[in-house]
């Protein structure tokens, strides 16, 4: 068995896995990588820099969760501007969209037990939680961007913490609105390769 690489078509010996790959190349197009989620991502985060600046700790962070609610109404929108369906349906691939969408439900246990017990904490957890949640798009997608989406968001924070020995309650969603926007920019060079591929196809 043998794929070809990037993120063209890919050719295989084996009838089932060349129709799987296919599909995935298929909602990478019509969807244009969902490229408007990690935009309104970062978006999302420059508001919660905001808002820890404006407003007491435990106003803000309460604002800043009420704030996840409109990510992904922005974020189908945005990729409604570029071009994209985020909405599109795939037999293949819609029910793990799903789940992988859904894995952030399982977030707000710890999320809530920061906010209880050290609030300072709560930007930075959000930060690295929410950003790990892109990972298996970066498979998904065969993305860079999404890749260094999550492992950058949790590096960043990281190091960080250590050079700064503080929870970064100011800081952090600066830092990870930094993140947003490298990978939205390498994902707009990605989705752009899609769309010259599309015309000359």
């Amino acid at each position: 068995m043998s794929t070809s690489p990037g993120p063209g078509p890919r050719t295989s010996s084996d009838p089932a896995l060349a129709e799987f790959e296919a599909e995935r190349d298929r909602l990478s197009l019509i969807t244009r990588k969902g490229i408007g989620m990690p935009a309104a991502g970062m978006l999302y985060w420059l508001g919660v820099a905001v808002l820890v600046q404006v407003f007491p700790q435990k106003t803000a962070l309460v604002y800043s969760f009420a704030l996840t609610g409109v990510v992904f109404p922005i974020g189908a929108l945005l990729t409604r501007l570029a071009g994209g369906d985020l909405f599109a349906k795939s037999p293949t691939f819609t029910p793990l969209g799903l789940q992988l969408a859904a894995v952030q439900l399982f977030y707000w246990p710890i999320l809530i037990l920061v906010f209880n017990v050290a609030p300072n904490w709560t930007p930075f957890t959000m930060a690295v939680l929410f950003g790990s949640h892109f990972l298996p798009y970066s498979w998904l997608y065969r993305s860079r961007g999404y890749a260094f989406l999550a492992i950058a968001t949790a590096g960043v924070m990281t190091v960080g913490m250590f050079a700064t020995r503080s929870p970064m309650y100011a800081t952090a969603p600066l830092l990870a609105a930094g993140c947003y926007a490298v990978a939205v920019a390498m994902l707009w060079g990605e989705v752009g390769e899609l769309t010259r591929k599309e015309r000359t196809a």
